[in-house]
């Protein structure tokens, strides 16, 4: 299933499986690697800023940007209205801080990894990328978001690219 996971134990013979993270889940440029639940932390901290103006992230995605250099993270977010710009900027700059693996803080403190990016998605993209995966055969009750969008992932990449309404970059590390 594309999962990693740890044998806990065996119940006669059958192992006993914790899950650890979906394996086609690792933010890596250069020496960092942030998984899954670190995205998932950096995203919690960030949505904290956005619950004071009343407002929450819908869904939420990644990619690894390396058409530039230094490549840099960028988090895809659907939010339920209409924030500030002031308000935006600090979500950004609070969802680069959040990413604590030493690798990833070193690299851009010396720019070895670029600034990260939050890009603002239209409401109803995360619906279209359901879709998408429907259309390929995927049965709903099996979907799960891909919480990291990879360079195989195309057709994904271009409808969050198409549906971007807002850009920030980061200047949590100037």
């Amino acid at each position: 299933l594309g999962d990693v996971v740890k044998v806990m134990g065996f119940h006669n013979s059958t192992p006993e499986l914790k899950f650890i993270r979906r394996s086609s889940l690792l933010l890596n440029i250069n020496i960092d690697k942030n998984t899954e639940k670190d995205l998932q932390l950096a995203v919690e901290a960030a949505a904290k800023i956005l619950v004071e103006e009343k407002l929450e992230v819908v869904e939420f995605t990644s990619h690894v940007d390396l058409s530039k250099d230094p490549g840099n993270y960028v988090i895809f977010w659907e939010i339920n209205g209409e924030a500030s710009e002031e308000v935006l900027s600090e979500c950004c700059n609070c969802l680069d801080k959040s990413f604590i693996d030493a690798g990833y803080t070193s690299s851009r403190k010396v720019n070895a990894i670029g600034a990260l990016e939050l890009r603002i998605v239209r409401r109803g993209t995360f619906q279209k990328i359901l879709d998408h995966y429907l259309g390929l055969g995927t049965a709903v009750s099996q979907y799960k978001t891909p919480r990291c969008v990879g360079p195989t992932h195309n057709i994904v990449l271009q409808i969050l690219s198409e549906n971007v309404v807002k850009s920030y970059i980061s200047t949590a590390f100037d």
